[in-house]
């Protein structure tokens, strides 16, 4: 009985069956390769000059002489039928049937050329006899042409073309035609016996046309296969980035308010018990969201190529910021939270949001994993024997450092393996895998030391500014508080239309009132005539403004690109920058009083400030700085939507809808503290509620909207991310 497991075929019978499928199309390609170089009509040449011969001796009658040239187009014509039969019809037959049917037709065509060389044999002279015999030989090498890759087929048509002529010579019975003869003979001997090696050289050609024709093939299938695979990763990486989308959204949404009203509990009266799980509630919240970010920041590929690279900052003022954040955590565990920092460092060649986000994670892990000691945020020049010098900041801590283990996989995101350290203390989530890339991505490296017990030190580099340093070492650090100043009078005189609007941005909606002057002249002339706290001016005109009389205000020189710095100007602020460093330039010009520097000055041209900047600073340090701007985000968002409802509705004179916007739009900014948007939002409600005039409410409401405008103005230049 037969086993049902047993293969159908052997390997043995498989590989001849492949064989001989691989030899039916080397026999078909051969035959194609016969019938293609089949041309005909070359015997022409040859049989014209045989048959002019033969008229020129005046041996025979043309009616004669022409019967081997008709019967030769006969077989020709009949072979070019034969010839596109083939074309038409090859796989009616088997290859073997048109090689036995050309063999045929070779034959038949030989016999004509046969006759010829009884006919036209001229047995009186041997000259003709000679010219006859390379008559012959040259039709001979052509017919062997279109006929050696199938030997019958030239056989057929030499034997009975050249074998009548050899005979013919034979019977002359002199030297030179006997050798002629044997000249015939061999020739032909010759050529047939190249029939085998073209032959095999035709076969080999043939195994590689197709098996180029199969590697092609495949190649064309894999390519489809492939195309195939990139759309539906394209498409799956697509469906990715909106699925992450849509869930940081939905996630984000209901956990900054959980974290806001978790803030607000913390504030209110409750006993120690319910603040202390009021505490383990937050942490527990925050400890979520950082989750969530470093989840989303992995998971999307262009999370990080969203950030401008034509940016720079200040090392020394991102060390400064990330300490800031991080005090109150360390006063809450007692260490001591230090920064390191030397005179006269380069500018980081990297957005400042990304090499804060670094430090802060860094530091912020190293708080997490110390109890008792300290953290140390440093910044040093790295010297490299290339051009361009790296900055390296460092995080050192106290605390229990690194194991051998957990090192080899530190910076892995949701690497394998015991890590109950982590989890006792939270665990450093995905932050250090965030951080490589991004360090990474701005062209750095970054790595650690550490000795389990004894602490570790966490570091990484970025590229620095090519040949931009510092442009007052000497003067003293800007202070850690960099809030916005309010209150100020300044001048401002700067020949850039760009530049004077993005310092009138940046200032006016914090309550200070900037005078644009276009030139040195007019600067002069004003500051003679009017009080002002600061004048701002471009380097090549500080020098002038400083000593022309009567200018008492104190010049901060703008210098751009490569300028010459001023002689006696009160300050200098490299162009552009940050809107931090304009207002900690301002605070250290004016001294720590700058908001009260107008205190005795008439306050009719003063103008409220948009917000409380204090107050903005006192919140990120309560909620962080994530959270507030989401939250800052959202309100933006709000109102947006009902400044466009108030103006709508003013529009069509619908003044009692327009109330209700209007005390909407109180709520809103009256929950962070917005209070000149507040103020106007509830003067314009109390104007409808009393019902006056149409074009008063229309003044007040345009009122409304342009504080949100100056709102808007004032929080995108102190956290540049809520227009993000």
């Amino acid at each position: 009985m037969s086993d049902p497991d047993a293969p159908l075929i052997t390997e043995a019978e498989r590989d001849a069956l492949r064989a001989a499928v691989g030899m039916r199309h080397v026999d078909e390609g051969r035959i194609d390769i016969l019938y293609r170089l089949g041309r005909h009509y070359l015997f022409l040449p040859f049989a014209a000059l045989c048959l002019a011969g033969v008229l020129y001796t005046n041996l025979l009658p043309i009616w004669i002489a022409i019967i081997p040239l008709i019967l030769q187009i006969a077989t020709t014509v009949a072979t070019g039928r034969l010839a596109e039969r083939y074309r038409r019809n090859k796989y009616s037959r088997t290859p073997q049937s048109w090689a036995r049917m050309f063999t045929w037709y070779s034959a038949f065509s030989g016999a004509a050329w046969g006759t010829g060389a009884v006919i036209w044999f001229d047995s009186s002279s041997f000259p003709p006899e000679a010219f006859l015999t390379v008559a012959f030989l040259g039709m001979t090498a052509v017919e062997f042409i279109a006929r050696s890759t199938h030997r019958p087929a030239y056989l057929a048509h030499a034997a009975l073309s050249l074998g009548p002529l050899a005979i013919m010579l034979q019977l002359q019975q002199h030297t030179y035609a006997m050798m002629s003869s044997v000249v015939v003979l061999f020739f032909g001997g010759v050529l047939y016996s190249y029939c085998e090696g073209i032959t095999e050289l035709i076969d080999e050609s043939i195994r590689l046309r197709r098996d180029n024709a199969g590697l092609v093939e495949r190649l064309s299938r894999e390519k489809k296969n492939a195309e195939v695979a990139r759309d539906a990763a394209e498409a799956s990486a697509r469906a990715k980035s909106a699925f992450i989308a849509n869930i940081s959204h939905e996630i984000r949404t209901p956990l900054n308010a959980l974290l806001g009203m978790a803030q607000l509990l913390e504030r209110s009266e409750l006993d120690r018990t319910q603040k202390s799980h009021v505490k383990v509630l937050l942490e527990a919240g925050r400890g979520l969201k950082t989750l969530l970010d470093d989840v989303i920041a992995l998971s999307r590929g262009d999370y990080i190529e969203e950030v401008s690279m034509s940016e720079d900052c200040d090392p020394a003022q991102a060390v400064r910021t990330v300490a800031r954040l991080l005090q109150p955590r360390a006063w809450e565990k007692q260490l001591r939270l230090s920064v390191a920092i030397p005179p006269n460092l380069p500018r980081v060649a990297a957005d400042s949001r990304r090499v804060r986000q670094v430090l802060l994670k860094l530091a912020d892990n190293a708080l997490k994993f110390t109890d008792r000691g300290g953290v140390e945020i440093g910044v040093a020049v790295e010297p490299r024997n290339d051009a361009t010098p790296m900055l390296r900041f460092s995080v050192g801590d106290t605390g229990h450092g690194v194991s051998p283990e957990a090192a080899k996989r530190i910076f892995e995101p949701f690497a394998p393996g015991d890590n109950s350290y982590a989890k006792r203390h939270d665990g450093p989530g995905l932050g250090l895998a965030v951080s490589k890339r991004i360090v990474e991505f701005l062209g750095g490296e970054i790595g650690f030391d550490s000795e389990p017990g004894a602490g570790s030190k966490f570091w990484f580099t970025v590229p620095a500014s090519r040949g931009v340093t510092l442009l007052k070492p000497e003067a003293a650090p800007i202070a850690s508080d960099v809030s916005p100043p309010s209150g100020l009078a300044i001048l401002l005189e700067a020949r850039d239309e760009k530049v004077r609007e993005q310092i009138t941005n940046l200032l006016e909606p914090f309550g200070n009132r900037v005078v644009a002057a276009l030139s040195a002249a007019d600067a002069i002339a004003l500051a003679s005539r009017h009080k002002y706290d600061a004048i701002i001016s471009g380097s090549a005109d500080a020098d002038t403004l400083s000593a022309a009389p009567g200018v008492r205000a104190p010049v901060l020189a703008l210098v751009m690109g490569t300028t010459r710095a001023p002689e006696v100007a009160a300050g200098m602020l490299r162009w552009p920058t940050q809107a931090s460093e304009l207002y900690g330039a301002l605070r250290e010009m004016l001294g720590r009083g700058a908001d009260a520097t107008a205190a005795d000055r008439s306050d009719e041209n003063e103008t409220a400030a948009a917000i409380d900047a204090t107050a903005f600073a006192s919140l990120e340090k309560s909620l962080g700085l994530t959270t507030l701007i989401e939250i800052l985000q959202s309100y933006i968002k709000t109102a947006e939507e009902l400044c466009e409802n108030l103006s709508r509705a003013s529009h069509h004179q619908s003044w009692d809808e327009a109330g209700r916007i209007a005390q909407d739009i109180a709520g809103a900014a009256g929950g962070l503290g917005l209070s000149a948007l507040t103020s106007a939002a509830r003067g314009f409600a109390q104007k409808a509620r009393e019902g006056s005039a149409g074009q008063a409410l229309r003044d007040a409401a345009q009122t409304v909207v342009g504080e949100h405008e100056r709102v808007r103005k004032a929080l995108t230049n102190l956290y540049p991310d809520v227009a993000a």
